[in-house]
């Protein structure tokens, strides 16, 4: 049978305010301009047989294999463009100072948030343009950066901090980082070697400015499924996580109930980190209230974890609706042609 044509972005978006939508539209008739796809159970299946989702899952194990057995005080290669990162990052962590949380009724998102978030995503054109300025030569007869590489990784870049909308943060934003990330590294700016430094380094002090957001600003919890889920905000800091400690001699799952550990060792180990987070924002026993955490204390190994997570990833994130319905798509993440019926 001949191909039907994805649904028009206009009759996908019926809940977005008509100028959203009017945007969303124009945006599909421009080639290389990123625009949403996923809309419906049609075109989540469509993601999740795409080369887009197997590239993004691919890149967070690639990511995770580049920690298995490192701490974060142990040496990797940080070339400029990582401290150019990290300057960024605590450049952005410095105007939570500048830009103090208002006092209002409300006890989630504190709309200080807002002018936090606009600063950001003014600076993201601009920080892109610089980041591309430092890709590396390509390869005779490699192909030039797309024309709108730069909107392409601002775009990412902007929605990996949360709305300021909804004054929300969650793992469809920690998505939207890994995106970016690997725009990065596809135009040559970051370099697979890099990798454990992005892990390590960037990845890191992302969590950290993430947790003065959420702590600061009061960001709610997007999507969250409360003790039926992970964590409120974050999936791939599990992963990542835990394969640092695969083959650790001393570091068990089991060993995240040990609190005094986790004050000894989590500035080296993220998942470690995650947890100790995790039971000072919340109160009562940590099965109650964190339970898939507390069940995979109960694995045997590291490696076990690491898999299981990445599984559990694909389904509950990658392969959700209400998370991956924000990703939008374009020359670095490119939406494959709709499939026969």
């Amino acid at each position: 049978k001949r191909a039907r044509p994805l649904r028009n972005e206009m009759d996908a978006a019926p809940g977005l305010l008509l100028a959203e939508a009017r945007r969303a539209a124009a945006a599909a008739e421009n080639e290389g301009v990123l625009t949403k796809r996923i809309c419906d159970q049609r075109t989540l299946q469509h993601w999740k047989l795409s080369a887009s989702h197997a590239a993004l899952m691919q890149f967070a194990n690639d990511l995770a294999e580049a920690v298995v057995g490192r701490a974060v005080s142990d040496t990797c290669e940080e070339r400029p463009v990582i401290g150019a990162l990290l300057a960024e990052f605590d450049a952005m962590a410095a105007w939570i100072d500048e830009i103090p949380p208002i006092q209002q009724a409300m006890r989630y998102g504190n709309k200080a948030f807002k002018a936090w978030h606009a600063r950001m995503a003014e600076r993201a054109p601009a920080l892109m343009a610089e980041l591309l300025e430092q890709r590396a030569a390509p390869e005779s007869g490699a192909p030039a950066a797309p024309a709108d590489a730069a909107a392409e990784l601002a775009a990412y870049f902007a929605e990996a901090f949360g709305s300021p909308t909804r004054i929300d943060y969650g793992t469809g934003h920690e998505l939207q980082l890994l995106a970016w990330l690997r725009g990065l590294e596809l135009m040559q700016v970051l370099d697979p070697a890099d990798r454990p430094a992005v892990v390590l380094r960037v990845f890191e002090r992302y969590l950290a400015l993430m947790r003065r957001l959420q702590t600061t600003y009061c960001l709610e919890p997007a999507g969250s499924h409360g003790v039926w889920g992970l964590d409120d905000y974050q999936h791939l800091v599990f992963v990542f996580g835990a394969a640092q400690l695969v083959g650790h001699a001393r570091i068990q799952p089991s060993s995240i109930h040990d609190e005094e550990l986790l004050a000894e060792a989590g500035a080296d180990y993220l998942y470690l980190a995650a947890v100790a987070f995790i039971r000072k924002v919340k109160k009562g026993p940590f099965g109650e209230h964190s339970p898939y955490l507390n069940d995979i204390s109960a694995i045997d190994s590291w490696d076990k974890v690491v898999k299981g997570l990445l599984r559990m990833y694909e389904g509950e994130v990658l392969g959700k609706l209400p998370v991956v319905q924000h990703l939008r798509f374009g020359a670095l993440l490119p939406w494959a042609t709709p499939y026969n019926d």
